[in-house]
């Protein structure tokens, strides 16, 4: 069989998204995916960093006969649009499915003509009996012997399969098809200045409850773990430097990481790796973090969320504060980069914005990200507030635009939210220059990537830094007059969340 798996682009080439500017990975799910079917012809296709228009011309090219995409929330427009032009170019005969977060959380989404399959949940094994079956001249009205899918019968009608296992040890799965990705492609996938950067997956799952998050819900609340052998040796098949760990909460299971230590340090693996962990597993154990950052850790993503320990229950983040500052410090001791994210309420006042970006500065955190609180669907906060959302457009839940009713009238609110990036450039200072003095060889890697890194600010930051933008993409989405909270809401979100959450 042909096979095209697709990265969708982002739906509106300059628009908001972080992806433009801060990270831009290379498509492991895709790779995976590859990587279970060696005996058929793949190809690769990321729209993101091709010109609109290729993916007609590769379609006619490679004459498919299975078209596959995946999706994130936003993602979801631009995922039936690849599979729409892939029907609408090659006709009936081609196979169409999509897979990843937004269809195992909403596979009702997809219910279109243009979508024969939706994969629910993982989708290695999924996939690789469904390309069976298809090669084999299986009928594709017949699946239901494939486990984890979603598919239109012989009589049009929606058919869930029984649901697949996620019990598979991560050893066991072969390693993601690297080779298909092109050298054009690998040369730029970045995050932030690390560049070229690979990744790749060393757990799966995440055994946190927060609800605004449905990472856990996804993976059932399990966490499932690759050996410090196996990851060690994909890490010597990388050609690049930089590699991140793509890991929901790489920072978990102690022991193991002790034993990945104990491999890089034994086999004088050499490179710098990021990767996303809690504040409160930094707090707690420094010198394993010391170790981690001897053994390459660079750069640590972590959802720092609040300046408030009473915010933080109400998201059920089981940290705190304190952990928050004391993860913060153990980084900029080690030259470890830290990039927090954090979330501001619709229910903000002035005062809220201001007190949140002068806690950013009191910390030093690296590389600040301050998004808007959005009940993303599949989460508990979705099924919570579901009926106070403005607009069920997913194009908005990309956590940059508020979907629920703002304190503050829109203007105000976009006014304030968007001072965040010139509001916190003393903790940008305070969190990079520890890792650039104390750690040579990192500063000398990163400065190819750095003037790439600048570059790409510039030319975003006139769209961040601007309410206008924000105004701009809710034009026929959400009404210019929607609803506001009251000036004094009988119960503040924040208390709401908990009472709801809890």
């Amino acid at each position: 069989m042909k096979i095209l798996l697709v990265q969708p682009a982002p739906f509106e080439p300059g628009r908001l998204g972080l992806e433009n500017v801060l990270w831009l990975s290379e498509p492991v799910a895709l790779t995976s995916l590859a990587a279970m079917v060696p005996e058929h012809e793949v190809r690769i296709l990321d729209m993101r960093l091709e010109p609109e228009g290729t993916l007609n011309q590769v379609l006619l090219e490679l004459r498919p006969d299975l078209v596959g995409t995946t999706a994130m929330t936003t993602d979801c427009y631009q995922s039936k649009a690849v599979l729409s032009i892939a029907r609408g170019t090659l006709g009936p005969q081609v196979f169409t499915i999509v897979g990843g977060h937004h269809p195992t959380m909403a596979p009702a989404d997809y219910e279109e003509p243009d979508v024969d399959a939706v994969c629910v949940g993982e989708g290695e094994e999924t996939f690789q009996e469904l390309v069976k079956h298809l090669a084999s001249g299986g009928d594709r009205r017949k699946l239901h012997a494939v486990r984890g899918l979603r598919f239109r019968d012989d009589q049009g009608h929606w058919v869930t399969t029984l649901k697949r296992p996620q019990v598979r040890d991560l050893d066991t799965f072969p390693a993601p098809a690297r080779s298909l990705i092109p050298e054009r492609y690998r040369k730029q996938y970045f995050f932030a200045v690390a560049s070229p950067m690979a990744s790749i997956f060393t757990s799966r799952g995440c055994s946190f409850d927060c609800n605004f998050c449905a990472i856990w819900e996804f993976y059932e609340r399990r966490t499932r773990y690759m050996s410090a052998k196996v990851i060690c040796d994909r890490l010597e098949q990388i050609e690049e430097d930089f590699v991140f760990f793509l890991d929901d909460n790489f920072l978990t299971n102690k022991k193991r990481l002790e034993q990945l230590c104990e491999e890089i340090e034994r086999r004088k693996i050499r490179k710098f790796f990021g990767t996303q962990g809690r504040t409160d597993f930094i707090a707690d154990n420094p010198e394993l973090m010391r170790r981690l950052r001897d053994a390459g850790l660079c750069m640590v993503l972590s959802g720092y969320e609040s300046n408030d320990d009473d915010a933080l229950a109400a998201l059920q983040k089981s940290s705190t504060m304190e952990k928050n500052r004391a993860a913060a410090e153990i980084c900029r001791d080690l030259g470890i980069v830290s990039t927090g994210i954090f979330m501001v309420r619709p229910d903000f006042e002035e005062k809220d914005f201001d007190g949140l970006y002068q806690t950013i500065n009191d910390l030093g955190i690296g590389i600040p990200l301050v998004t808007i609180l959005t009940p993303l669907p599949g989460t508990q906060l979705y099924r919570q507030r579901k009926d106070e959302l403005l607009t069920l457009d997913v194009r908005l839940f990309d956590l940059l635009h508020a979907v629920l009713p703002t304190r503050l009238p829109r203007r105000r609110f976009y006014e304030k939210y968007t001072q965040w990036n010139e509001k916190t450039w003393t903790a940008s200072w305070r969190g990079i220059w520890p890792a650039l003095w104390k750690r040579p060889r990192f500063a000398a890697k990163t400065i190819p990537g750095a003037l790439r890194w600048i570059r790409k600010a510039r030319w975003y930051e006139p769209v961040i830094r601007s309410p206008e933008s924000h105004l701009r993409d809710e034009i026929g989405i959400i009404p210019a007059d929607a609803p506001q909270q009251p000036e004094k809401a009988a119960a503040p979100e924040a208390a709401m969340l908990q009472e709801t959450g809890s």
